[in-house]
């Protein structure tokens, strides 16, 4: 009984540890994830129609710095596809549409990961950069490149002394509409997403 107790004591203080273990110095990461794009809102020049998607991925990588104190700052590159559904027609109704719409992202992010006493520590973040979205169809395509800002918020496991996995919801928007060849697209997504980092 003792040495079970023993063992467990040493168990406690070991996770303890490395959970606030929370050493300052860079980081690299990686990311990926199942995205829900947001209904857009697609303006041809004449009316304003619905464009619905089917579910998408999402995929990241990101370098950065972590402080003692909680505070992340990074750089993360995004990618994000979908595949288009439908598109709501005046008498119409809602029609299949063959396309998708990509999105890559350049980011700056900040988190804070909340200095808890946990091998599981919450944590919330905030991003801004670009967005460059491409809508395709079976004949052609269109880009368009505009500022973006994202949300995230999420959890994450100190599973090794310098391995790190997280998991998240990220809400990624676009500050204006795409202007793609004549007409506007609005855009939004929500991602849930898994992560692994690797600090220094």
């Amino acid at each position: 009984m003792k040495l079970r107790i023993l063992t467990a004591a040493l168990l406690m203080a070991a996770l303890t540890a490395v959970a606030t273990a929370a050493q300052a110095g860079p980081y690299v990461g990686v990311n990926g994830g199942v995205a829900f794009f947001h209904d857009s809102d697609f303006n041809d020049g004449i009316e304003t129609t619905t464009l619905t998607y089917d579910l998408g991925f999402a995929v990241g990588a990101s370098v950065g710095f972590q402080w003692e104190n909680g505070v992340r700052l990074e750089a993360e590159f995004g990618y994000r596809k979908a595949d288009t559904d439908t598109i709501d027609l005046v008498g119409m109704g809602a029609v299949p549409v063959e396309g998708d719409l990509r999105v890559m992202s350049y980011m700056l992010n900040g988190f804070y990961d909340f200095p808890i006493k946990s091998v599981v520590r919450p944590f919330l973040g905030a991003g801004i950069g670009l967005l460059d979205g491409r809508l395709s169809d079976t004949e052609e395509h269109a880009s368009d490149t505009v500022f973006g800002y994202q949300a995230m918020a999420g959890v994450a496991l100190k599973a090794a002394p310098h391995i790190t996995l997280d998991l998240s919801y990220r809400y990624q928007g676009a500050a204006k509409d795409f202007s793609l060849k004549g007409t506007e697209l609005s855009y939004g997504s929500s991602n849930v997403m898994f992560g692994v980092r690797y600090d220094f």
